[in-house]
Formats: structure tokens, C-alpha cells, sequence
């Protein structure tokens, strides 16, 4: 039987540390051990603030929306912005010598490398990525 848990927040900074307690809370309670819980927390965090800067612009009245469905045999993890969406082939490459010292740029890399599996769904209303992380 599959659960879900969903909130929706403002695209105020307030809402990832709100996101990464809820990631905690959740994650604890379906008996993954630290190190999945520390990964899948990094994960949801760095794809909440990728939804209020990249895709919300920081617009508080853009909502993000954070859902978590779970049951036996994985946690899947569905992060929505409402902005304009974007073209992840025109995403420079982080792992390139010219980006290797650029600030920003490694979010998709970041969620590749912490989650089993990670696919982006951009759109004209928002950009919706899901994150699954198998028990």
C-alpha cells in the first residue's frame, strides 16, 4: 500500500530547512539508515532550492510544491516548481574545466549521485522532478 505526504510551500529560503525536517521526519520513520536519510535530505533540499531560484525566481507567490510517496519497496520524491520550465540540454555541463570552479550549476549532478534514479519534467508551468531512492 502505497502512503503520500505532501506540502506546499512559498519561494522563501524558510522553505528548505521546513523541507529537509519533513525529508528527516519521513525517512527516519521508514527505517532508512543514516546515510540514505543524510543523502535523500541533501537531495530534496538542493532540488527545493533549485524550484525556488531556478524556477520561481524567489516569486513568493509561486508555490513549491513537495511530495513523498512511499511504501514497501522505495521512496519516491516529487519536487514541482511554477516557473517556466527550462531545456536541460542547454544546462552547461559542471563536470567541464570551464564550470569546475562556477558556484552553481551541479543541482541535477548533485540529485544524479544521491538517488537511484532521478527524471526531469520540464514544462511551460513548472518543472516537476522525481527522485526515487529504493529500500
Amino acid at each position: 500500500m502505497k502512503s503520500v505526504v505532501e506540502k506546499q510551500y512559498k519561494s522563501r529560503l524558510n522553505a528548505v530547512v521546513k523541507a529537509e525536517k519533513l525529508s528527516e521526519k519521513i525517512t527516519r520513520k521508514l527505517g532508512f539508515d543514516e546515510n540514505d536519510r543524510m543523502d535523500i535530505a541533501i537531495a530534496v533540499t538542493e532540488a527545493i532550492n533549485n524550484a525556488i531560484f531556478h524556477g520561481n525566481h524567489q516569486q513568493p507567490d509561486k508555490q513549491v510544491i513537495l511530495r513523498f510517496e512511499f511504501d514497501n519497496a522505495s521512496l519516491r520524491i516529487i519536487v514541482r516548481d511554477q516557473g517556466s520550465g527550462f531545456d536541460r540540454e542547454a544546462v552547461d555541463d559542471p563536470l567541464s574545466p570551464e564550470n569546475l570552479t562556477k558556484p552553481d550549476g551541479r543541482g541535477l549532478l548533485i540529485l544524479e549521485s544521491l538517488m537511484d534514479s532521478v527524471t526531469v519534467k520540464p514544462s511551460l508551468h513548472g518543472t516537476e522532478v522525481t527522485m526515487v531512492k529504493r529500500r
